[in-house]
């Protein structure tokens, strides 16, 4: 009987082993990449924030589609910031609100008369080319392009200019994008996926944008809360429509011209915080419309796949093979361990197999919360002290954003671009109302 036992736990290791321990091996070796470049490097190549000798000009571009609701809030935080109002120029462009931003927009300019204030529309609803034109009508030296929906920290454009200014290589950066939500006593579930998006965010730029701008392979400038030279940016083709990521175009695009100048993009340690998503179906397609843009992007800019080897030399390749490739083979957790019982292997076994696995994944997210948690103001580490308990609850919501971005990495080679993702259950009811019309 022990023998029996002893090759079944021997099988199950060699065979499904390699299924459960691939995924597992290779978010582990990014973690100690992360966290060993971290140690060594540190700041060193994060930018200097030194004392201004003067003050360059800086136009932020606010692209706004019916933004009544948050609009007033974004241009206080511009208007309060630390670095003096009389040398920022804000560029509202609108396009194709139906609701009262441009009234909002007006008692604002009208009550602060000292900032320079302009508003403009485009004829169609196009983030993009809203963008455009603000950044192609910006004066500033540095142009700055932040969502309606999004407010600053009050010292983020100081911090911009000032790691600008000491880093004459660095030609665009990604802001750090927080997510700032109310703790509640008695959280509900979409309270608790707040939490987690918090978390996520905060991992996202404060460990992952960190490493990309150490290393020099940052994947995206947030279309949220980015910052351009503005002969960088007229260099370039400005946002483009030909993906549903314009943003990851861009970065792209601004990386191949300037790459051969010895200039680079990065990040930069400037402040924007965002509202939480407020439901699953939106959660759904912001993660369905951030993978399905990613590989549109790479296969714009790599026409040619590299063999596995090769690929891992390039950190593209390394991206897609991290969040395509082995994406697939993820899929055994969910359908193939329950499976395993049934196959004869003892329930123990699987038990143990499944709680070895969530354990890896803690593990993970208790070292990411840690080295993030350093990095924040003690304003932010006191909410996040309120919310450690969320921790156990991580592996559960990636392993959710996983699946929301597997449905991006088919929908993005089965279904035409599309900006807009329907919610998946209306998306099930649309298929069955359309499969019992037919059947009448």
């Amino acid at each position: 009987m022990t023998q029996v036992l002893l090759e079944r736990a021997l099988d199950f290791m060699i065979f499904w082993g390699i299924w459960l321990l691939v995924p597992l091996v290779a978010d582990v070796s990014v973690a100690v990449g992360y966290f060993t470049t971290l140690l060594f490097y540190g700041e060193g190549k994060l930018g200097k924030k030194e004392h201004l000798t003067y003050y360059p000009y800086v136009t932020i571009v606010v692209p706004v589609y019916n933004s009544a609701a948050t609009l007033e809030k974004c241009l206080l935080s511009i208007i309060n910031q630390t670095y003096p109002v009389e040398y920022i120029q804000v560029i509202c462009v609108d396009n194709g609100s139906k609701d009262n931003s441009f009234e909002v927009f007006q008692q604002f300019q009208y009550k602060y008369r000292n900032m320079s204030l302009m508003w403009t529309s485009v004829d169609r609803p196009s983030k993009s080319i809203a963008l455009n034109v603000g950044m192609y009508s910006g004066q500033g030296t540095y142009l700055i392009n932040l969502d309606s929906d999004s407010w600053l920290d009050k010292d983020a454009v100081m911090h911009i200019v000032q790691t600008f200014e000491n880093d004459t290589a660095l030609v665009a950066a990604t802001g750090s994008i927080r997510v700032d939500k109310e703790v509640k006593g008695n959280p509900r579930l979409i309270d608790m996926i707040n939490y987690c998006e918090m978390i996520e965010y905060l991992v996202a730029f404060d460990v992952g944008r960190r490493y990309q701008t150490i290393t020099n392979t940052l994947f995206t400038l947030s279309g949220a809360f980015s910052i351009f030279r503005r002969e960088t940016m007229l260099q370039s083709f400005l946002y483009q429509e030909r993906t549903v990521s314009e943003d990851t175009d861009l970065t792209f695009h601004i990386r191949n011209i300037t790459k051969s100048t010895g200039r680079r993009i990065g990040s930069v340690d400037a402040i924007a915080y965002v509202e939480p998503i407020e439901s699953l179906a939106r959660l759904y397609s912001q993660r369905v419309r951030w993978q399905r843009g990613e590989i549109e992007v790479i296969a714009m800019y790599n026409k040619t796949i590299p063999v596995a080897f090769r690929a891992m030399r390039d950190f593209v390749g390394r991206i897609l093979i991290l969040d395509h490739t082995l994406a697939f083979s993820r899929l055994v957790w969910t359908f193939l361990i329950p499976f395993l019982y049934f196959l004869g292997y003892s329930l123990p076994l699987v038990l143990v197999a499944m709680i070895g696995l969530f354990v890896c994944y803690l593990i993970l997210e208790i070292l990411y919360f840690v080295v993030s948690y350093h990095s924040v103001k003690d304003s932010y580490r006191e909410k996040l002290k309120k919310i450690w308990w969320v921790i156990f609850f991580l592996p559960f919501y990636r392993y959710l954003a996983y699946w929301f971005r597997l449905a991006g990495i088919v929908q993005g080679v089965t279904e035409p671009k599309s900006w807009r993702v329907e919610n998946p259950v209306k998306q099930i009811i649309q298929a069955l109302k359309s499969y019992c019309t037919q059947r009448k």
